[in-house]
Order: structure tokens, then sequence, then C-alpha cells
């Protein structure tokens, strides 16, 4: 899609179910638009933006939105409340702070027993480990202040209004993740209750950081895995929050064609497995298009074909219609592993010689993307030349 699709104004964007949120400074506006760029819905916001936004994330409840301030960013939390956007909470981050992007780490378990009124003590299906004292249990009814967790006991500051069933689902945000390029960079963990940071990590790898999110990936991986994705120049990571360590890199096709400028993401969202990427320009078919306003360029989590590499070994054979050349195609997908029981097809313009295995399946056993065949030579002496094509029909 080379065309215009959501037609954003603003450089900021987030993506709920079926529906394309952006903070408008300009009217002061929370923007809703269908894929088709049709505005569903403005709400004013009942406090105005004091700076344009140049970030902004959701959580299953709240909106956050983060803006340019002196010496350096402001993040501000929101709930929709009837027909307009409520402001509920502020933290600054200055001196020498300088963030284009951040991330709200955000679970949504279920209750794992049934809470009657005046219960204190509650406990959920999963994600236990991740409450601490001072996060905000949300139900459907009700906001439930955490006072203590204990294996997998938590202990409310108050008991809750309202009786609830077991199963009811539950939403809750515990860090702010914060990627600041003042200086060499670094990766702010920050407790956004209190606005304090717990941890910061310094790195260059937290340098020049323009797109993030945090989301649960549910394929790619041999189990769905909770993630904070950033963007790091055309590799989108996935980073284990809990060790502090990436167990995936995905590449992602936001480079001109001249393969020197890296086309810039100002918007990050993840819904099923779609990876929704807010630019002004992208590459599309080997041909650079740009845009008057911000859409959408799709991705996808989902394992697929992205390189093919070819080799053959001899490169040079005596024209005797006996010897043959071992072709080795290495198929992998974008995360930089090798595809499973893929065929490859093989062509050649030799009319005698000819390669024996066609199609040729990559490995199907050990992962290596490799996809094996033979070529054998002809009678002519002449240059031939052998062609390996990958076909993902899944």
């Amino acid at each position: 899609m080379a065309y215009e699709n959501i037609k954003l104004n603003k450089p900021n964007m987030t993506v709920v179910d079926t529906y394309f949120y952006m903070f408008d400074d300009t009217y002061d506006a929370l923007v809703q638009k269908t894929d088709g760029s049709n505005t569903a819905f403005a709400y004013p916001l009942g406090t105005p933006l004091s700076n344009p936004v140049v970030y902004s994330a959701y959580d299953g409840i709240y909106f956050w939105s983060m803006e340019d301030v002196t010496g350096g960013n402001s993040i501000k939390r929101w709930k929709i409340e009837g027909s307009t956007c409520n402001l509920k909470q502020t933290l600054n981050f200055t001196p020498n702070f300088s963030s284009d992007a951040f991330a709200i780490e955000h679970y949504h378990p279920t209750l794992a027993t049934t809470v009657t009124g005046g219960q204190t003590i509650i406990s959920m299906s999963d994600y236990n480990s991740k409450v601490y004292s001072g996060v905000v249990l949300s139900l459907p009814t009700e906001d439930l202040a955490v006072a203590s967790v204990s294996g997998s006991e938590i202990t409310l500051v108050s008991g809750s209004l309202y009786s609830h069933s077991i199963g009811e689902q539950m939403n809750f945000y515990n860090y702010l993740w914060i990627f600041n390029s003042y200086s060499a960079g670094t990766l702010h963990k920050v407790n956004p209750y209190t606005g304090s940071t717990v941890t910061t990590y310094s790195g260059t790898e937290y340098d020049d950081i323009y797109a993030c999110v945090f989301t649960e990936v549910t394929e790619g991986f041999p189990s769905a895995v909770n993630a904070l994705m950033y963007l790091k120049s055309t590799n989108l990571k996935y980073l284990d929050v809990g060790a502090m360590s990436l167990y995936g890199t995905m590449t992602i096709d936001n480079m001109r064609i001249d393969n020197i400028t890296v086309i810039r993401v100002y918007g990050l969202s993840v819904v099923d497995n779609n990876i929704y990427r807010l630019q002004s320009e992208a590459n599309y078919y080997g041909s650079n298009v740009s845009w008057s306003t911000y859409n959408y360029v799709l991705s996808t989590t989902r394992r697929f074909i992205n390189t093919i590499s070819f080799s053959a070994y001899p490169a040079i054979l005596p024209a005797n219609g006996t010897n043959t050349s071992r072709l080795l195609a290495l198929v992998n997908d974008q995360y930089g592993d090798g595809v499973v029981n893929k065929p490859v097809a093989y062509t050649d313009t030799d009319s005698i010689g000819f390669v024996t295995i066609n199609p040729a399946y990559t490995d199907y056993f050990f992962g290596t993307g490799e996809a094996i065949s033979y070529y054998k030579a002809g009678t002519d002496i002449h240059t031939v030349t052998v062609e390996a094509t990958v076909t993902q029909f899944d």
C-alpha cells in the first residue's frame, strides 16, 4: 500500500482494537480514526496540551502522552470518561533528559478467586509477581490499591466495594520504560505512580530510539511473551525486562532505497500479530514514497521468509556429464532464524545438465534453513547459471 491510509496530521499514534488514536495539540483533542482515515470521534481534552505530543501509548485503561519541555520531557496519563479525555497525572523528567519514545509495562490477568464486598486479600490468575505496593488493579467497576504482596496473595489498602467473580478481567500497569538520548543513551525504569526512577540502564544500545511498545507477542516464539519492543535503526528488538536480555531481533523494512538512510518511525503499536508503524515515508517495492500526512506501515510478528542466499561448490565443473556441484540455499526469516520445510526451486540454463533434487526443502529437524541439492554437469563447455527461488505457501 503506497497510498495514504489513516492520514494523521500529528506524529503520534496508538492503535486500540480497530481504531487509531492521535493526540492533536491544535484542537486539544484525542482523535479516534478508522482504518480508512475517517474520524470516528474526537474527545476534547479536559486540560489543554502545553506542547505537541511526540509519543503516545495505551495500557488497556489509560492513554499516555509525552511532550518536550524545557530541559527534558513530560509524560501525562489520560482517561476517556464519557465524551471527554481527562488528565489524571503528570510526570516531569528534567534535567538532562531528551526522549522520543517510552512504553508503559502493563498486564491483563483475571481474578483467580471470587471476591466479596469488603475483602482485603485477592489473587490473580497470573502476573502476581509483577505487582508491588502502590500498584492499582483495575476492575470494570472499581480500582483496588495494593498494600503488599506475599506469593500469590495480594493485600489491598482497603476492602473491595463490590463482589467479583472468578475470571473477571483485571488490568494494571507497573513500570514506565523511557529511552533517553541525552549523552550516550540510557533506559529508565520508572515507577509511574511516584515518578521515581527504579533503575537506569546505560549504553549506546539505548541511544536514538524513536519508537517502542510494551505488548504480548503471541506468534513468532514457542509461547506467548511479554516484550518491550524497541526499534534500533532497522532492527525491532524484543527485550525481556525481567532478565534485561534480548530474546529476539526482527528486521524491519524502514530503509530508503539508497540503503543508507533509515526511515524514521514515529509510533509503534501491536494488535494481534500485526505491527503498525507510523511513518511519513516508506520504501515500496524498490521506490521511495513520501506523504504529506503520517500513515501506518504493516509488519507482522508471524515468521515469514525474509532472505535467501545461494552458493555452489565447486563453482567450476568439467563438461563430462558426470561431475556434480553441491547447491546450498540458506533461507532465513525476519528474526534471522532458518525457516523450516519450505520448498526451494532451482532453475538452470543448461539444456543437458540438470538439478537432481528439485524442489529441495529447507531443513526440517534442526532449523538451519538449508536446502541442499546438486547440479549434474552437461557436456557442452559454457557458463551455466543456476537460480534458487523460495516460496512461502502458508
